[in-house]
């Protein structure tokens, strides 16, 4: 009896050693497991293989505040300062984070041997920059898209209304207006999000020049820690090339390896 079902009992251990393995290999290789594995690396002091695990999570797309800010940790630990604040304007993106990573960056700011002159952000720069990170160009889009079809209910509605045709028709006019306002704001948002993305420099120095040529004349120098606006536009004509906007107001190239753009 026991002969006979022999391969029954054998098939159901081969089930259950090749079920049982994969779920345990699964659980091993999972982003909650990996981060695990790599915040002990982190905690023991083995920055390189903290930075090595992480970076697996990065590549498959599982980002958190935590993991950008464990990151930034890391290579400020091995003294790689720019890519640490590279991963820290990361981690500020999260709310969870964020003023874990805002106190990590004014701390490290002051480490970085040279300073770039800063100049102050135009208001419709400042206006923008409010809006990516607080409402975002879909919503703005979609209150506009709402409003204005508000605005043609409140104009259809004007002939159902004869007796209030004075104040039907400017409200429908200003919500429509309005309407095309915050429409036009949303895509400028999206356009200006898409074209142009913030980098950090995170070589030790690189040169900054008029065209995307070794020999091309030089603009400025820039040092590791310099935050630059990339014009995406510009720089996918030229895939080894970044034309950027320094802090200080000056445009030119610079070797895409030399930066990480956000």
């Amino acid at each position: 009896m026991i002969v006979r079902r022999l391969p029954y009992i054998l098939s159901f251990f081969l089930y259950l050693l090749l079920f049982g393995g994969t779920t345990i290999a699964h659980a091993q290789s999972s982003p909650q497991a990996l981060f695990d594995r790599a915040n002990e690396e982190l905690k023991d002091g083995r920055y390189q293989q903290a930075i090595s695990l992480y970076q697996q999570l990065e590549k498959n797309n599982q980002w958190s505040g935590a993991l950008f800010l464990n990151l930034g940790i890391s290579y400020q630990r091995i003294d790689s300062l720019g890519k640490a604040k590279f991963y820290y304007l990361k981690s500020a993106q999260f709310e969870e984070t964020e003023s874990k990573a805002d106190r990590a960056l004014t701390f490290i700011e002051d480490k970085f041997s040279h300073q770039s002159a800063t100049l102050p952000k135009l208001p419709w720069d400042i206006a923008t920059d409010w809006l990516q990170q607080h409402i975002g160009a879909t919503p703005l889009i979609a209150a506009g898209l709402i409003l204005f079809n508000i605005g043609i209910l409140v104009f259809v509605l004007r002939w159902f209304f004869r007796s209030f045709p004075t104040i039907t028709k400017p409200i429908s006019l200003s919500i429509l207006g309005l309407a095309f306002l915050i429409t036009a704001v949303g895509f400028y948002t999206r356009y200006v999000a898409n074209r142009y993305h913030k980098a950090v420099m995170v070589s030790e120095k690189s040169k900054v020049v008029e065209t995307p040529q070794d020999e091309s004349p030089l603009v400025s120098q820039a040092f590791e820690g310099y935050t630059f606006i990339v014009d995406k536009d510009k720089s996918d004509d030229h895939p080894n090339w970044s034309y950027i906007r320094m802090s200080n107001g000056l445009y030119g190239w610079i070797p895409t390896h030399k930066i990480m753009i956000l």
